[in-house]
């Protein structure tokens, strides 16, 4: 029934020209645009900045005190410091 949905509303918005030509400009603008229909029929929309990682940049991890447990009780304790391995 969701699949239905998707395609329902994507062939709605393929099928308008005003809808494409906005969807680019926000898109263009760096947004991107989130739909979310509510059991009521409601339907809100949502913009959120697209987000242009720094390909030269390492990546950011947060780990909480859930993973942080999870990891350690399957022998992985990523607060452990590393060794350097010697040279041969």
């Amino acid at each position: 029934m969701l699949a239905e949905l998707g395609s329902a509303l994507a062939e709605s918005v393929t099928e308008s020209p005003r809808v494409n030509r906005s969807l680019h400009r926000l898109r263009d603008a760096g947004y991107s645009l989130y739909l979310v229909v509510k059991e009521n029929s409601e339907a809100a929309i949502e913009l959120a900045p697209i987000d242009h990682r720094v390909p030269d940049r390492d990546p950011v991890f947060k780990i909480d005190g859930t993973d942080l447990t999870f990891l350690k009780s399957i022998g992985i304790d990523p607060t452990r410091k590393l060794r350097r391995r010697r040279s041969s």
